[in-house]
């Protein structure tokens, strides 16, 4: 049997299909659950072996990038939502997905849910960031096997960015950043344009190594027909981990 994928779709998420392709690509079987199906106990959190927070722009991005969908999760699936991290069921958010992550309190991690101790704030251009191709590097964080990147450390990626809201700050002065994606070298590149958004780095994993974010877009260069596969490999490791 395959690994069951769950990828919500709230109102301005656009890059399900492409997230669920990516899973399919590495072994999965990618579902889309719609919010009213997990509200109405339809379908639950708890009925992946992974969940995936896809990109766009949920709920217009209104008030912040992702912040009413990441509200929902925090007291209209609640009770879901801890049950999934109590079951140890892996998740991964790119770009607004992470952004959920962030202001659910899941990443990076420490405080718990509903207690963000970071921010991605406003990019440093002060504007929306479209690239096709940005340098993104894949690293083991240090003391932590996130299966995300699991074999993958130095995995050297040509992918597309497209944010607005996309530079990590931290808000909590004990909060730890555990970096698996940087922009641009090994020891990650702040400096524009080789990051869109004014910070080294692209990705982390929470304490656990089973929740990770990244804002770049692996699941756009998942076909060599369309980019490349940079992408597939970190799809891959998350399916691997749950057979």
């Amino acid at each position: 049997m395959k690994p069951r994928v769950i990828i919500p779709w709230f109102p301005g998420t656009n890059c399900h299909w492409e997230t669920k392709h990516a899973f399919e690509k590495a072994g999965a079987d990618g579902r889309i659950v719609l919010l009213k199906q997990l509200l109405d106990g339809r379908v639950r959190l708890t009925d992946a072996d992974l969940i995936a927070l896809a990109g766009g722009f949920s709920w217009g991005d209104h008030l912040r990038a992702g912040y009413v969908a990441a509200m929902d999760f925090v007291y209209l699936l609640r009770d879901q939502l801890l049950e999934a991290v109590e079951r140890q069921i892996p998740m991964i958010g790119i770009c607004n997905g992470f952004q959920m992550l962030v202001t659910a309190g899941l990443l990076p991690g420490g405080q718990g849910i509903g207690k963000p101790t970071a921010l991605l704030d406003n990019n440093a251009s002060a504007r929306f960031e479209h690239w096709n191709r940005t340098v993104i590097y894949l690293h083991k964080p240090s003391g932590i096997d996130c299966l995300w990147v699991k074999g993958l450390d130095g995995h050297k990626m040509y992918l597309p960015v497209g944010h607005g809201e996309g530079r990590i700050a931290l808000l909590d002065g004990s909060a730890v950043l555990n970096v698996v994606a940087t922009y641009g070298t090994m020891s990650g590149d702040a400096s524009y344009p080789v990051s869109p958004n004014g910070s080294a780095v692209a990705g982390i994993c929470d304490p656990t190594g089973r929740i990770i974010g990244l804002m770049p877009h692996p699941e756009r260069r998942t076909d060599s027909e369309h980019g490349g596969v940079y992408g597939l490999p970190i799809f891959q490791a998350g399916v691997n981990a749950v057979k």
